[in-house]
This record gives structure tokens, C-alpha cells and sequence, in this order.
């Protein structure tokens, strides 16, 4: 209902506070329609950069205006960039884990992973090829360790994810997570620079995700065209694949 998923609901209620739900005789958690609304107040601050820590005053407080605070990134953007500037791998990996606990993919996304990539490039060459590949290499570690949990639970579809842009783009590593998270069976192909058999090959699964964040070729993006005029339901396109998609270039005359 929330999309967020339990190990977080837990965190936010033993770590924080911010949550107080029922217990059933057997201790299973029970949320009621209130906490619901609670947690959907959570997401809306943490969706303008507060961090979770500082969520519950907020919550409490019936004086503080909410529209008058929206940031671009989480508190825990700066602490990152301190322990990846020491190349404080340990101190990274602490950071990042406790991150994907506590907020939600979608956050982690905007709020988190894109300041700190963009702010990576602005360093000198040395020093930001450095931080990026500790960033990058934490990250995918903890984001795949996040799907294998999910998969363990077990998913209803089974999804092959194709990532057509550069090897190692995190966006599509958190784009597989949000997948096995959702609970599906998710297959992830990184890097894949041709797809000519790709719809032949994978007609096992229930559905195709095509994710890119670069142009691509227009023969590739005509094969795509093709199967989608077909009326094949099981392909599924990332935002920046479905506006190639629909923006067809104008013919030479």
C-alpha cells in the first residue's frame, strides 16, 4: 500500500520511533489505517531531504511549515563525501547500508545517489575517478545483496531487465532493486549493446524492461518499435527508452 518495504517499516519503528503498530498474539505486526496515514506523512518528508532522524519532530510539531522546507539532497550526502574523500571503505559501506534501510528506493535515488554522483564530478580527474569507483562498487555490492533478499522471498513475475546503457550506470542497478523489491523474479543483463535477438531469447519470461539513459541506435529502437506495434503487452520501457521510442526521426527526403 506504501511501498515501503519491511525492513525499513522496522527501522523507522525500533530505531526512531515513528511507528507503533499493533501485535498480533503470534507478534506479527498489525498497521492500522492511521499508520498508513503516518507513513505516507514519512515519505512526504523525507521527499523533500529531511533526514529520517529529524522526521519525528516534525511530525509532532503542529507549527512548522512544511512548504517552507524542500532540499535537494539527505543530511547523509555530506557525511558519504567525507568517508569517500579518506577512501574510508568501511566507513562507506556503514553509510550506505544504513541509508537503503531507512529510506525508500526512491529516495535513496534522488535524495541521495544523484548529489553524489553529481558532485563527484566536479572533482579533479585523480580524485573523482577514485570516489566514484568506491561509490559505485559499495553501492552495487549493497544493492545486490538487497535483491537477493528480496528473490529469496520469492516473486509472482519473472522480469529480464536489460540495461542498453554503459556497464555499471547505478540508476539501473537501483532500477533492480526496485524490481526485486516490488516481488518479481528479476534477471539484470548489464551493458547489453545489441539487442537484435533479445525478443527471441526471451520469451520465458513474463516481462522485458528496457533501460537506458544515453541515445541509441535507431535500428535498435525501430526493433523495439516493431514488437511494441505487434501488440506484445510484456515490454516495458524506462522513461528515457520510451521518449526515443515515441520521437521517431523525421525521414530524409
Amino acid at each position: 500500500m506504501t511501498g515501503v518495504k519491511p525492513v525499513t517499516l522496522r527501522a523507522w519503528q525500533r530505531r526512531y520511533n515513528l511507528l507503533r503498530p499493533l501485535r498480533t498474539d503470534k507478534g506479527h505486526r498489525m498497521y492500522t489505517a492511521e499508520d498508513v496515514e503516518r507513513i505516507h506523512a514519512i515519505q512526504g518528508w523525507l521527499g523533500k531531504g529531511v533526514s529520517i532522524g529529524k522526521v519525528k519532530a516534525l511530525l509532532d510539531s503542529d507549527a512548522f511549515d512544511s512548504n517552507k522546507l524542500d532540499t535537494n539532497q539527505l543530511e547523509e550526502v555530506e557525511v558519504l563525501h567525507d568517508a569517500l574523500s579518506r577512501l574510508d571503505g568501511v566507513r562507506v559501506e556503514q553509510i550506505l547500508a544504513s541509508v537503503l534501510k531507512e529510506y525508500p528506493l526512491e529516495i535513496v535515488e534522488s535524495k541521495f545517489v544523484a548529489p553524489i554522483l553529481t558532485a563527484i564530478e566536479f572533482l579533479k580527474v585523480g580524485p573523482k575517478v577514485l570516489q566514484r569507483s568506491m561509490f559505485k562498487t559499495a553501492l552495487i555490492k549493497r544493492l545486490c545483496s538487497l535483491s537477493n533478499a528480496a528473490d529469496k522471498r520469492g516473486g509472482s513475475a519473472s522480469v529480464l531487465l536489460v540495461s542498453m546503457d554503459v556497464q555499471g550506470n547505478l540508476f539501473a542497478w537501483l532500477e533492480f532493486a526496485k524490481l526485486a523489491e516490488s516481488g518479481n523474479r528479476v534477471t539484470f543483463l548489464d551493458g547489453v549493446d545489441d539487442i537484435t535477438s533479445l525478443f527471441q531469447e526471451s520469451e520465458g519470461y513474463d516481462s522485458v524492461y528496457l533501460f537506458a539513459e544515453k541515445s541509441l541506435a535507431e535500428r535498435h529502437l525501430d526493433l523495439v518499435r516493431f514488437h511494441l506495434q505487434q501488440g506484445e503487452n510484456k515490454i516495458h520501457l524506462s522513461p528515457v527508452v520510451e521518449h526515443l521510442v515515441n520521437n521517431k526521426k523525421s525521414s530524409k527526403r
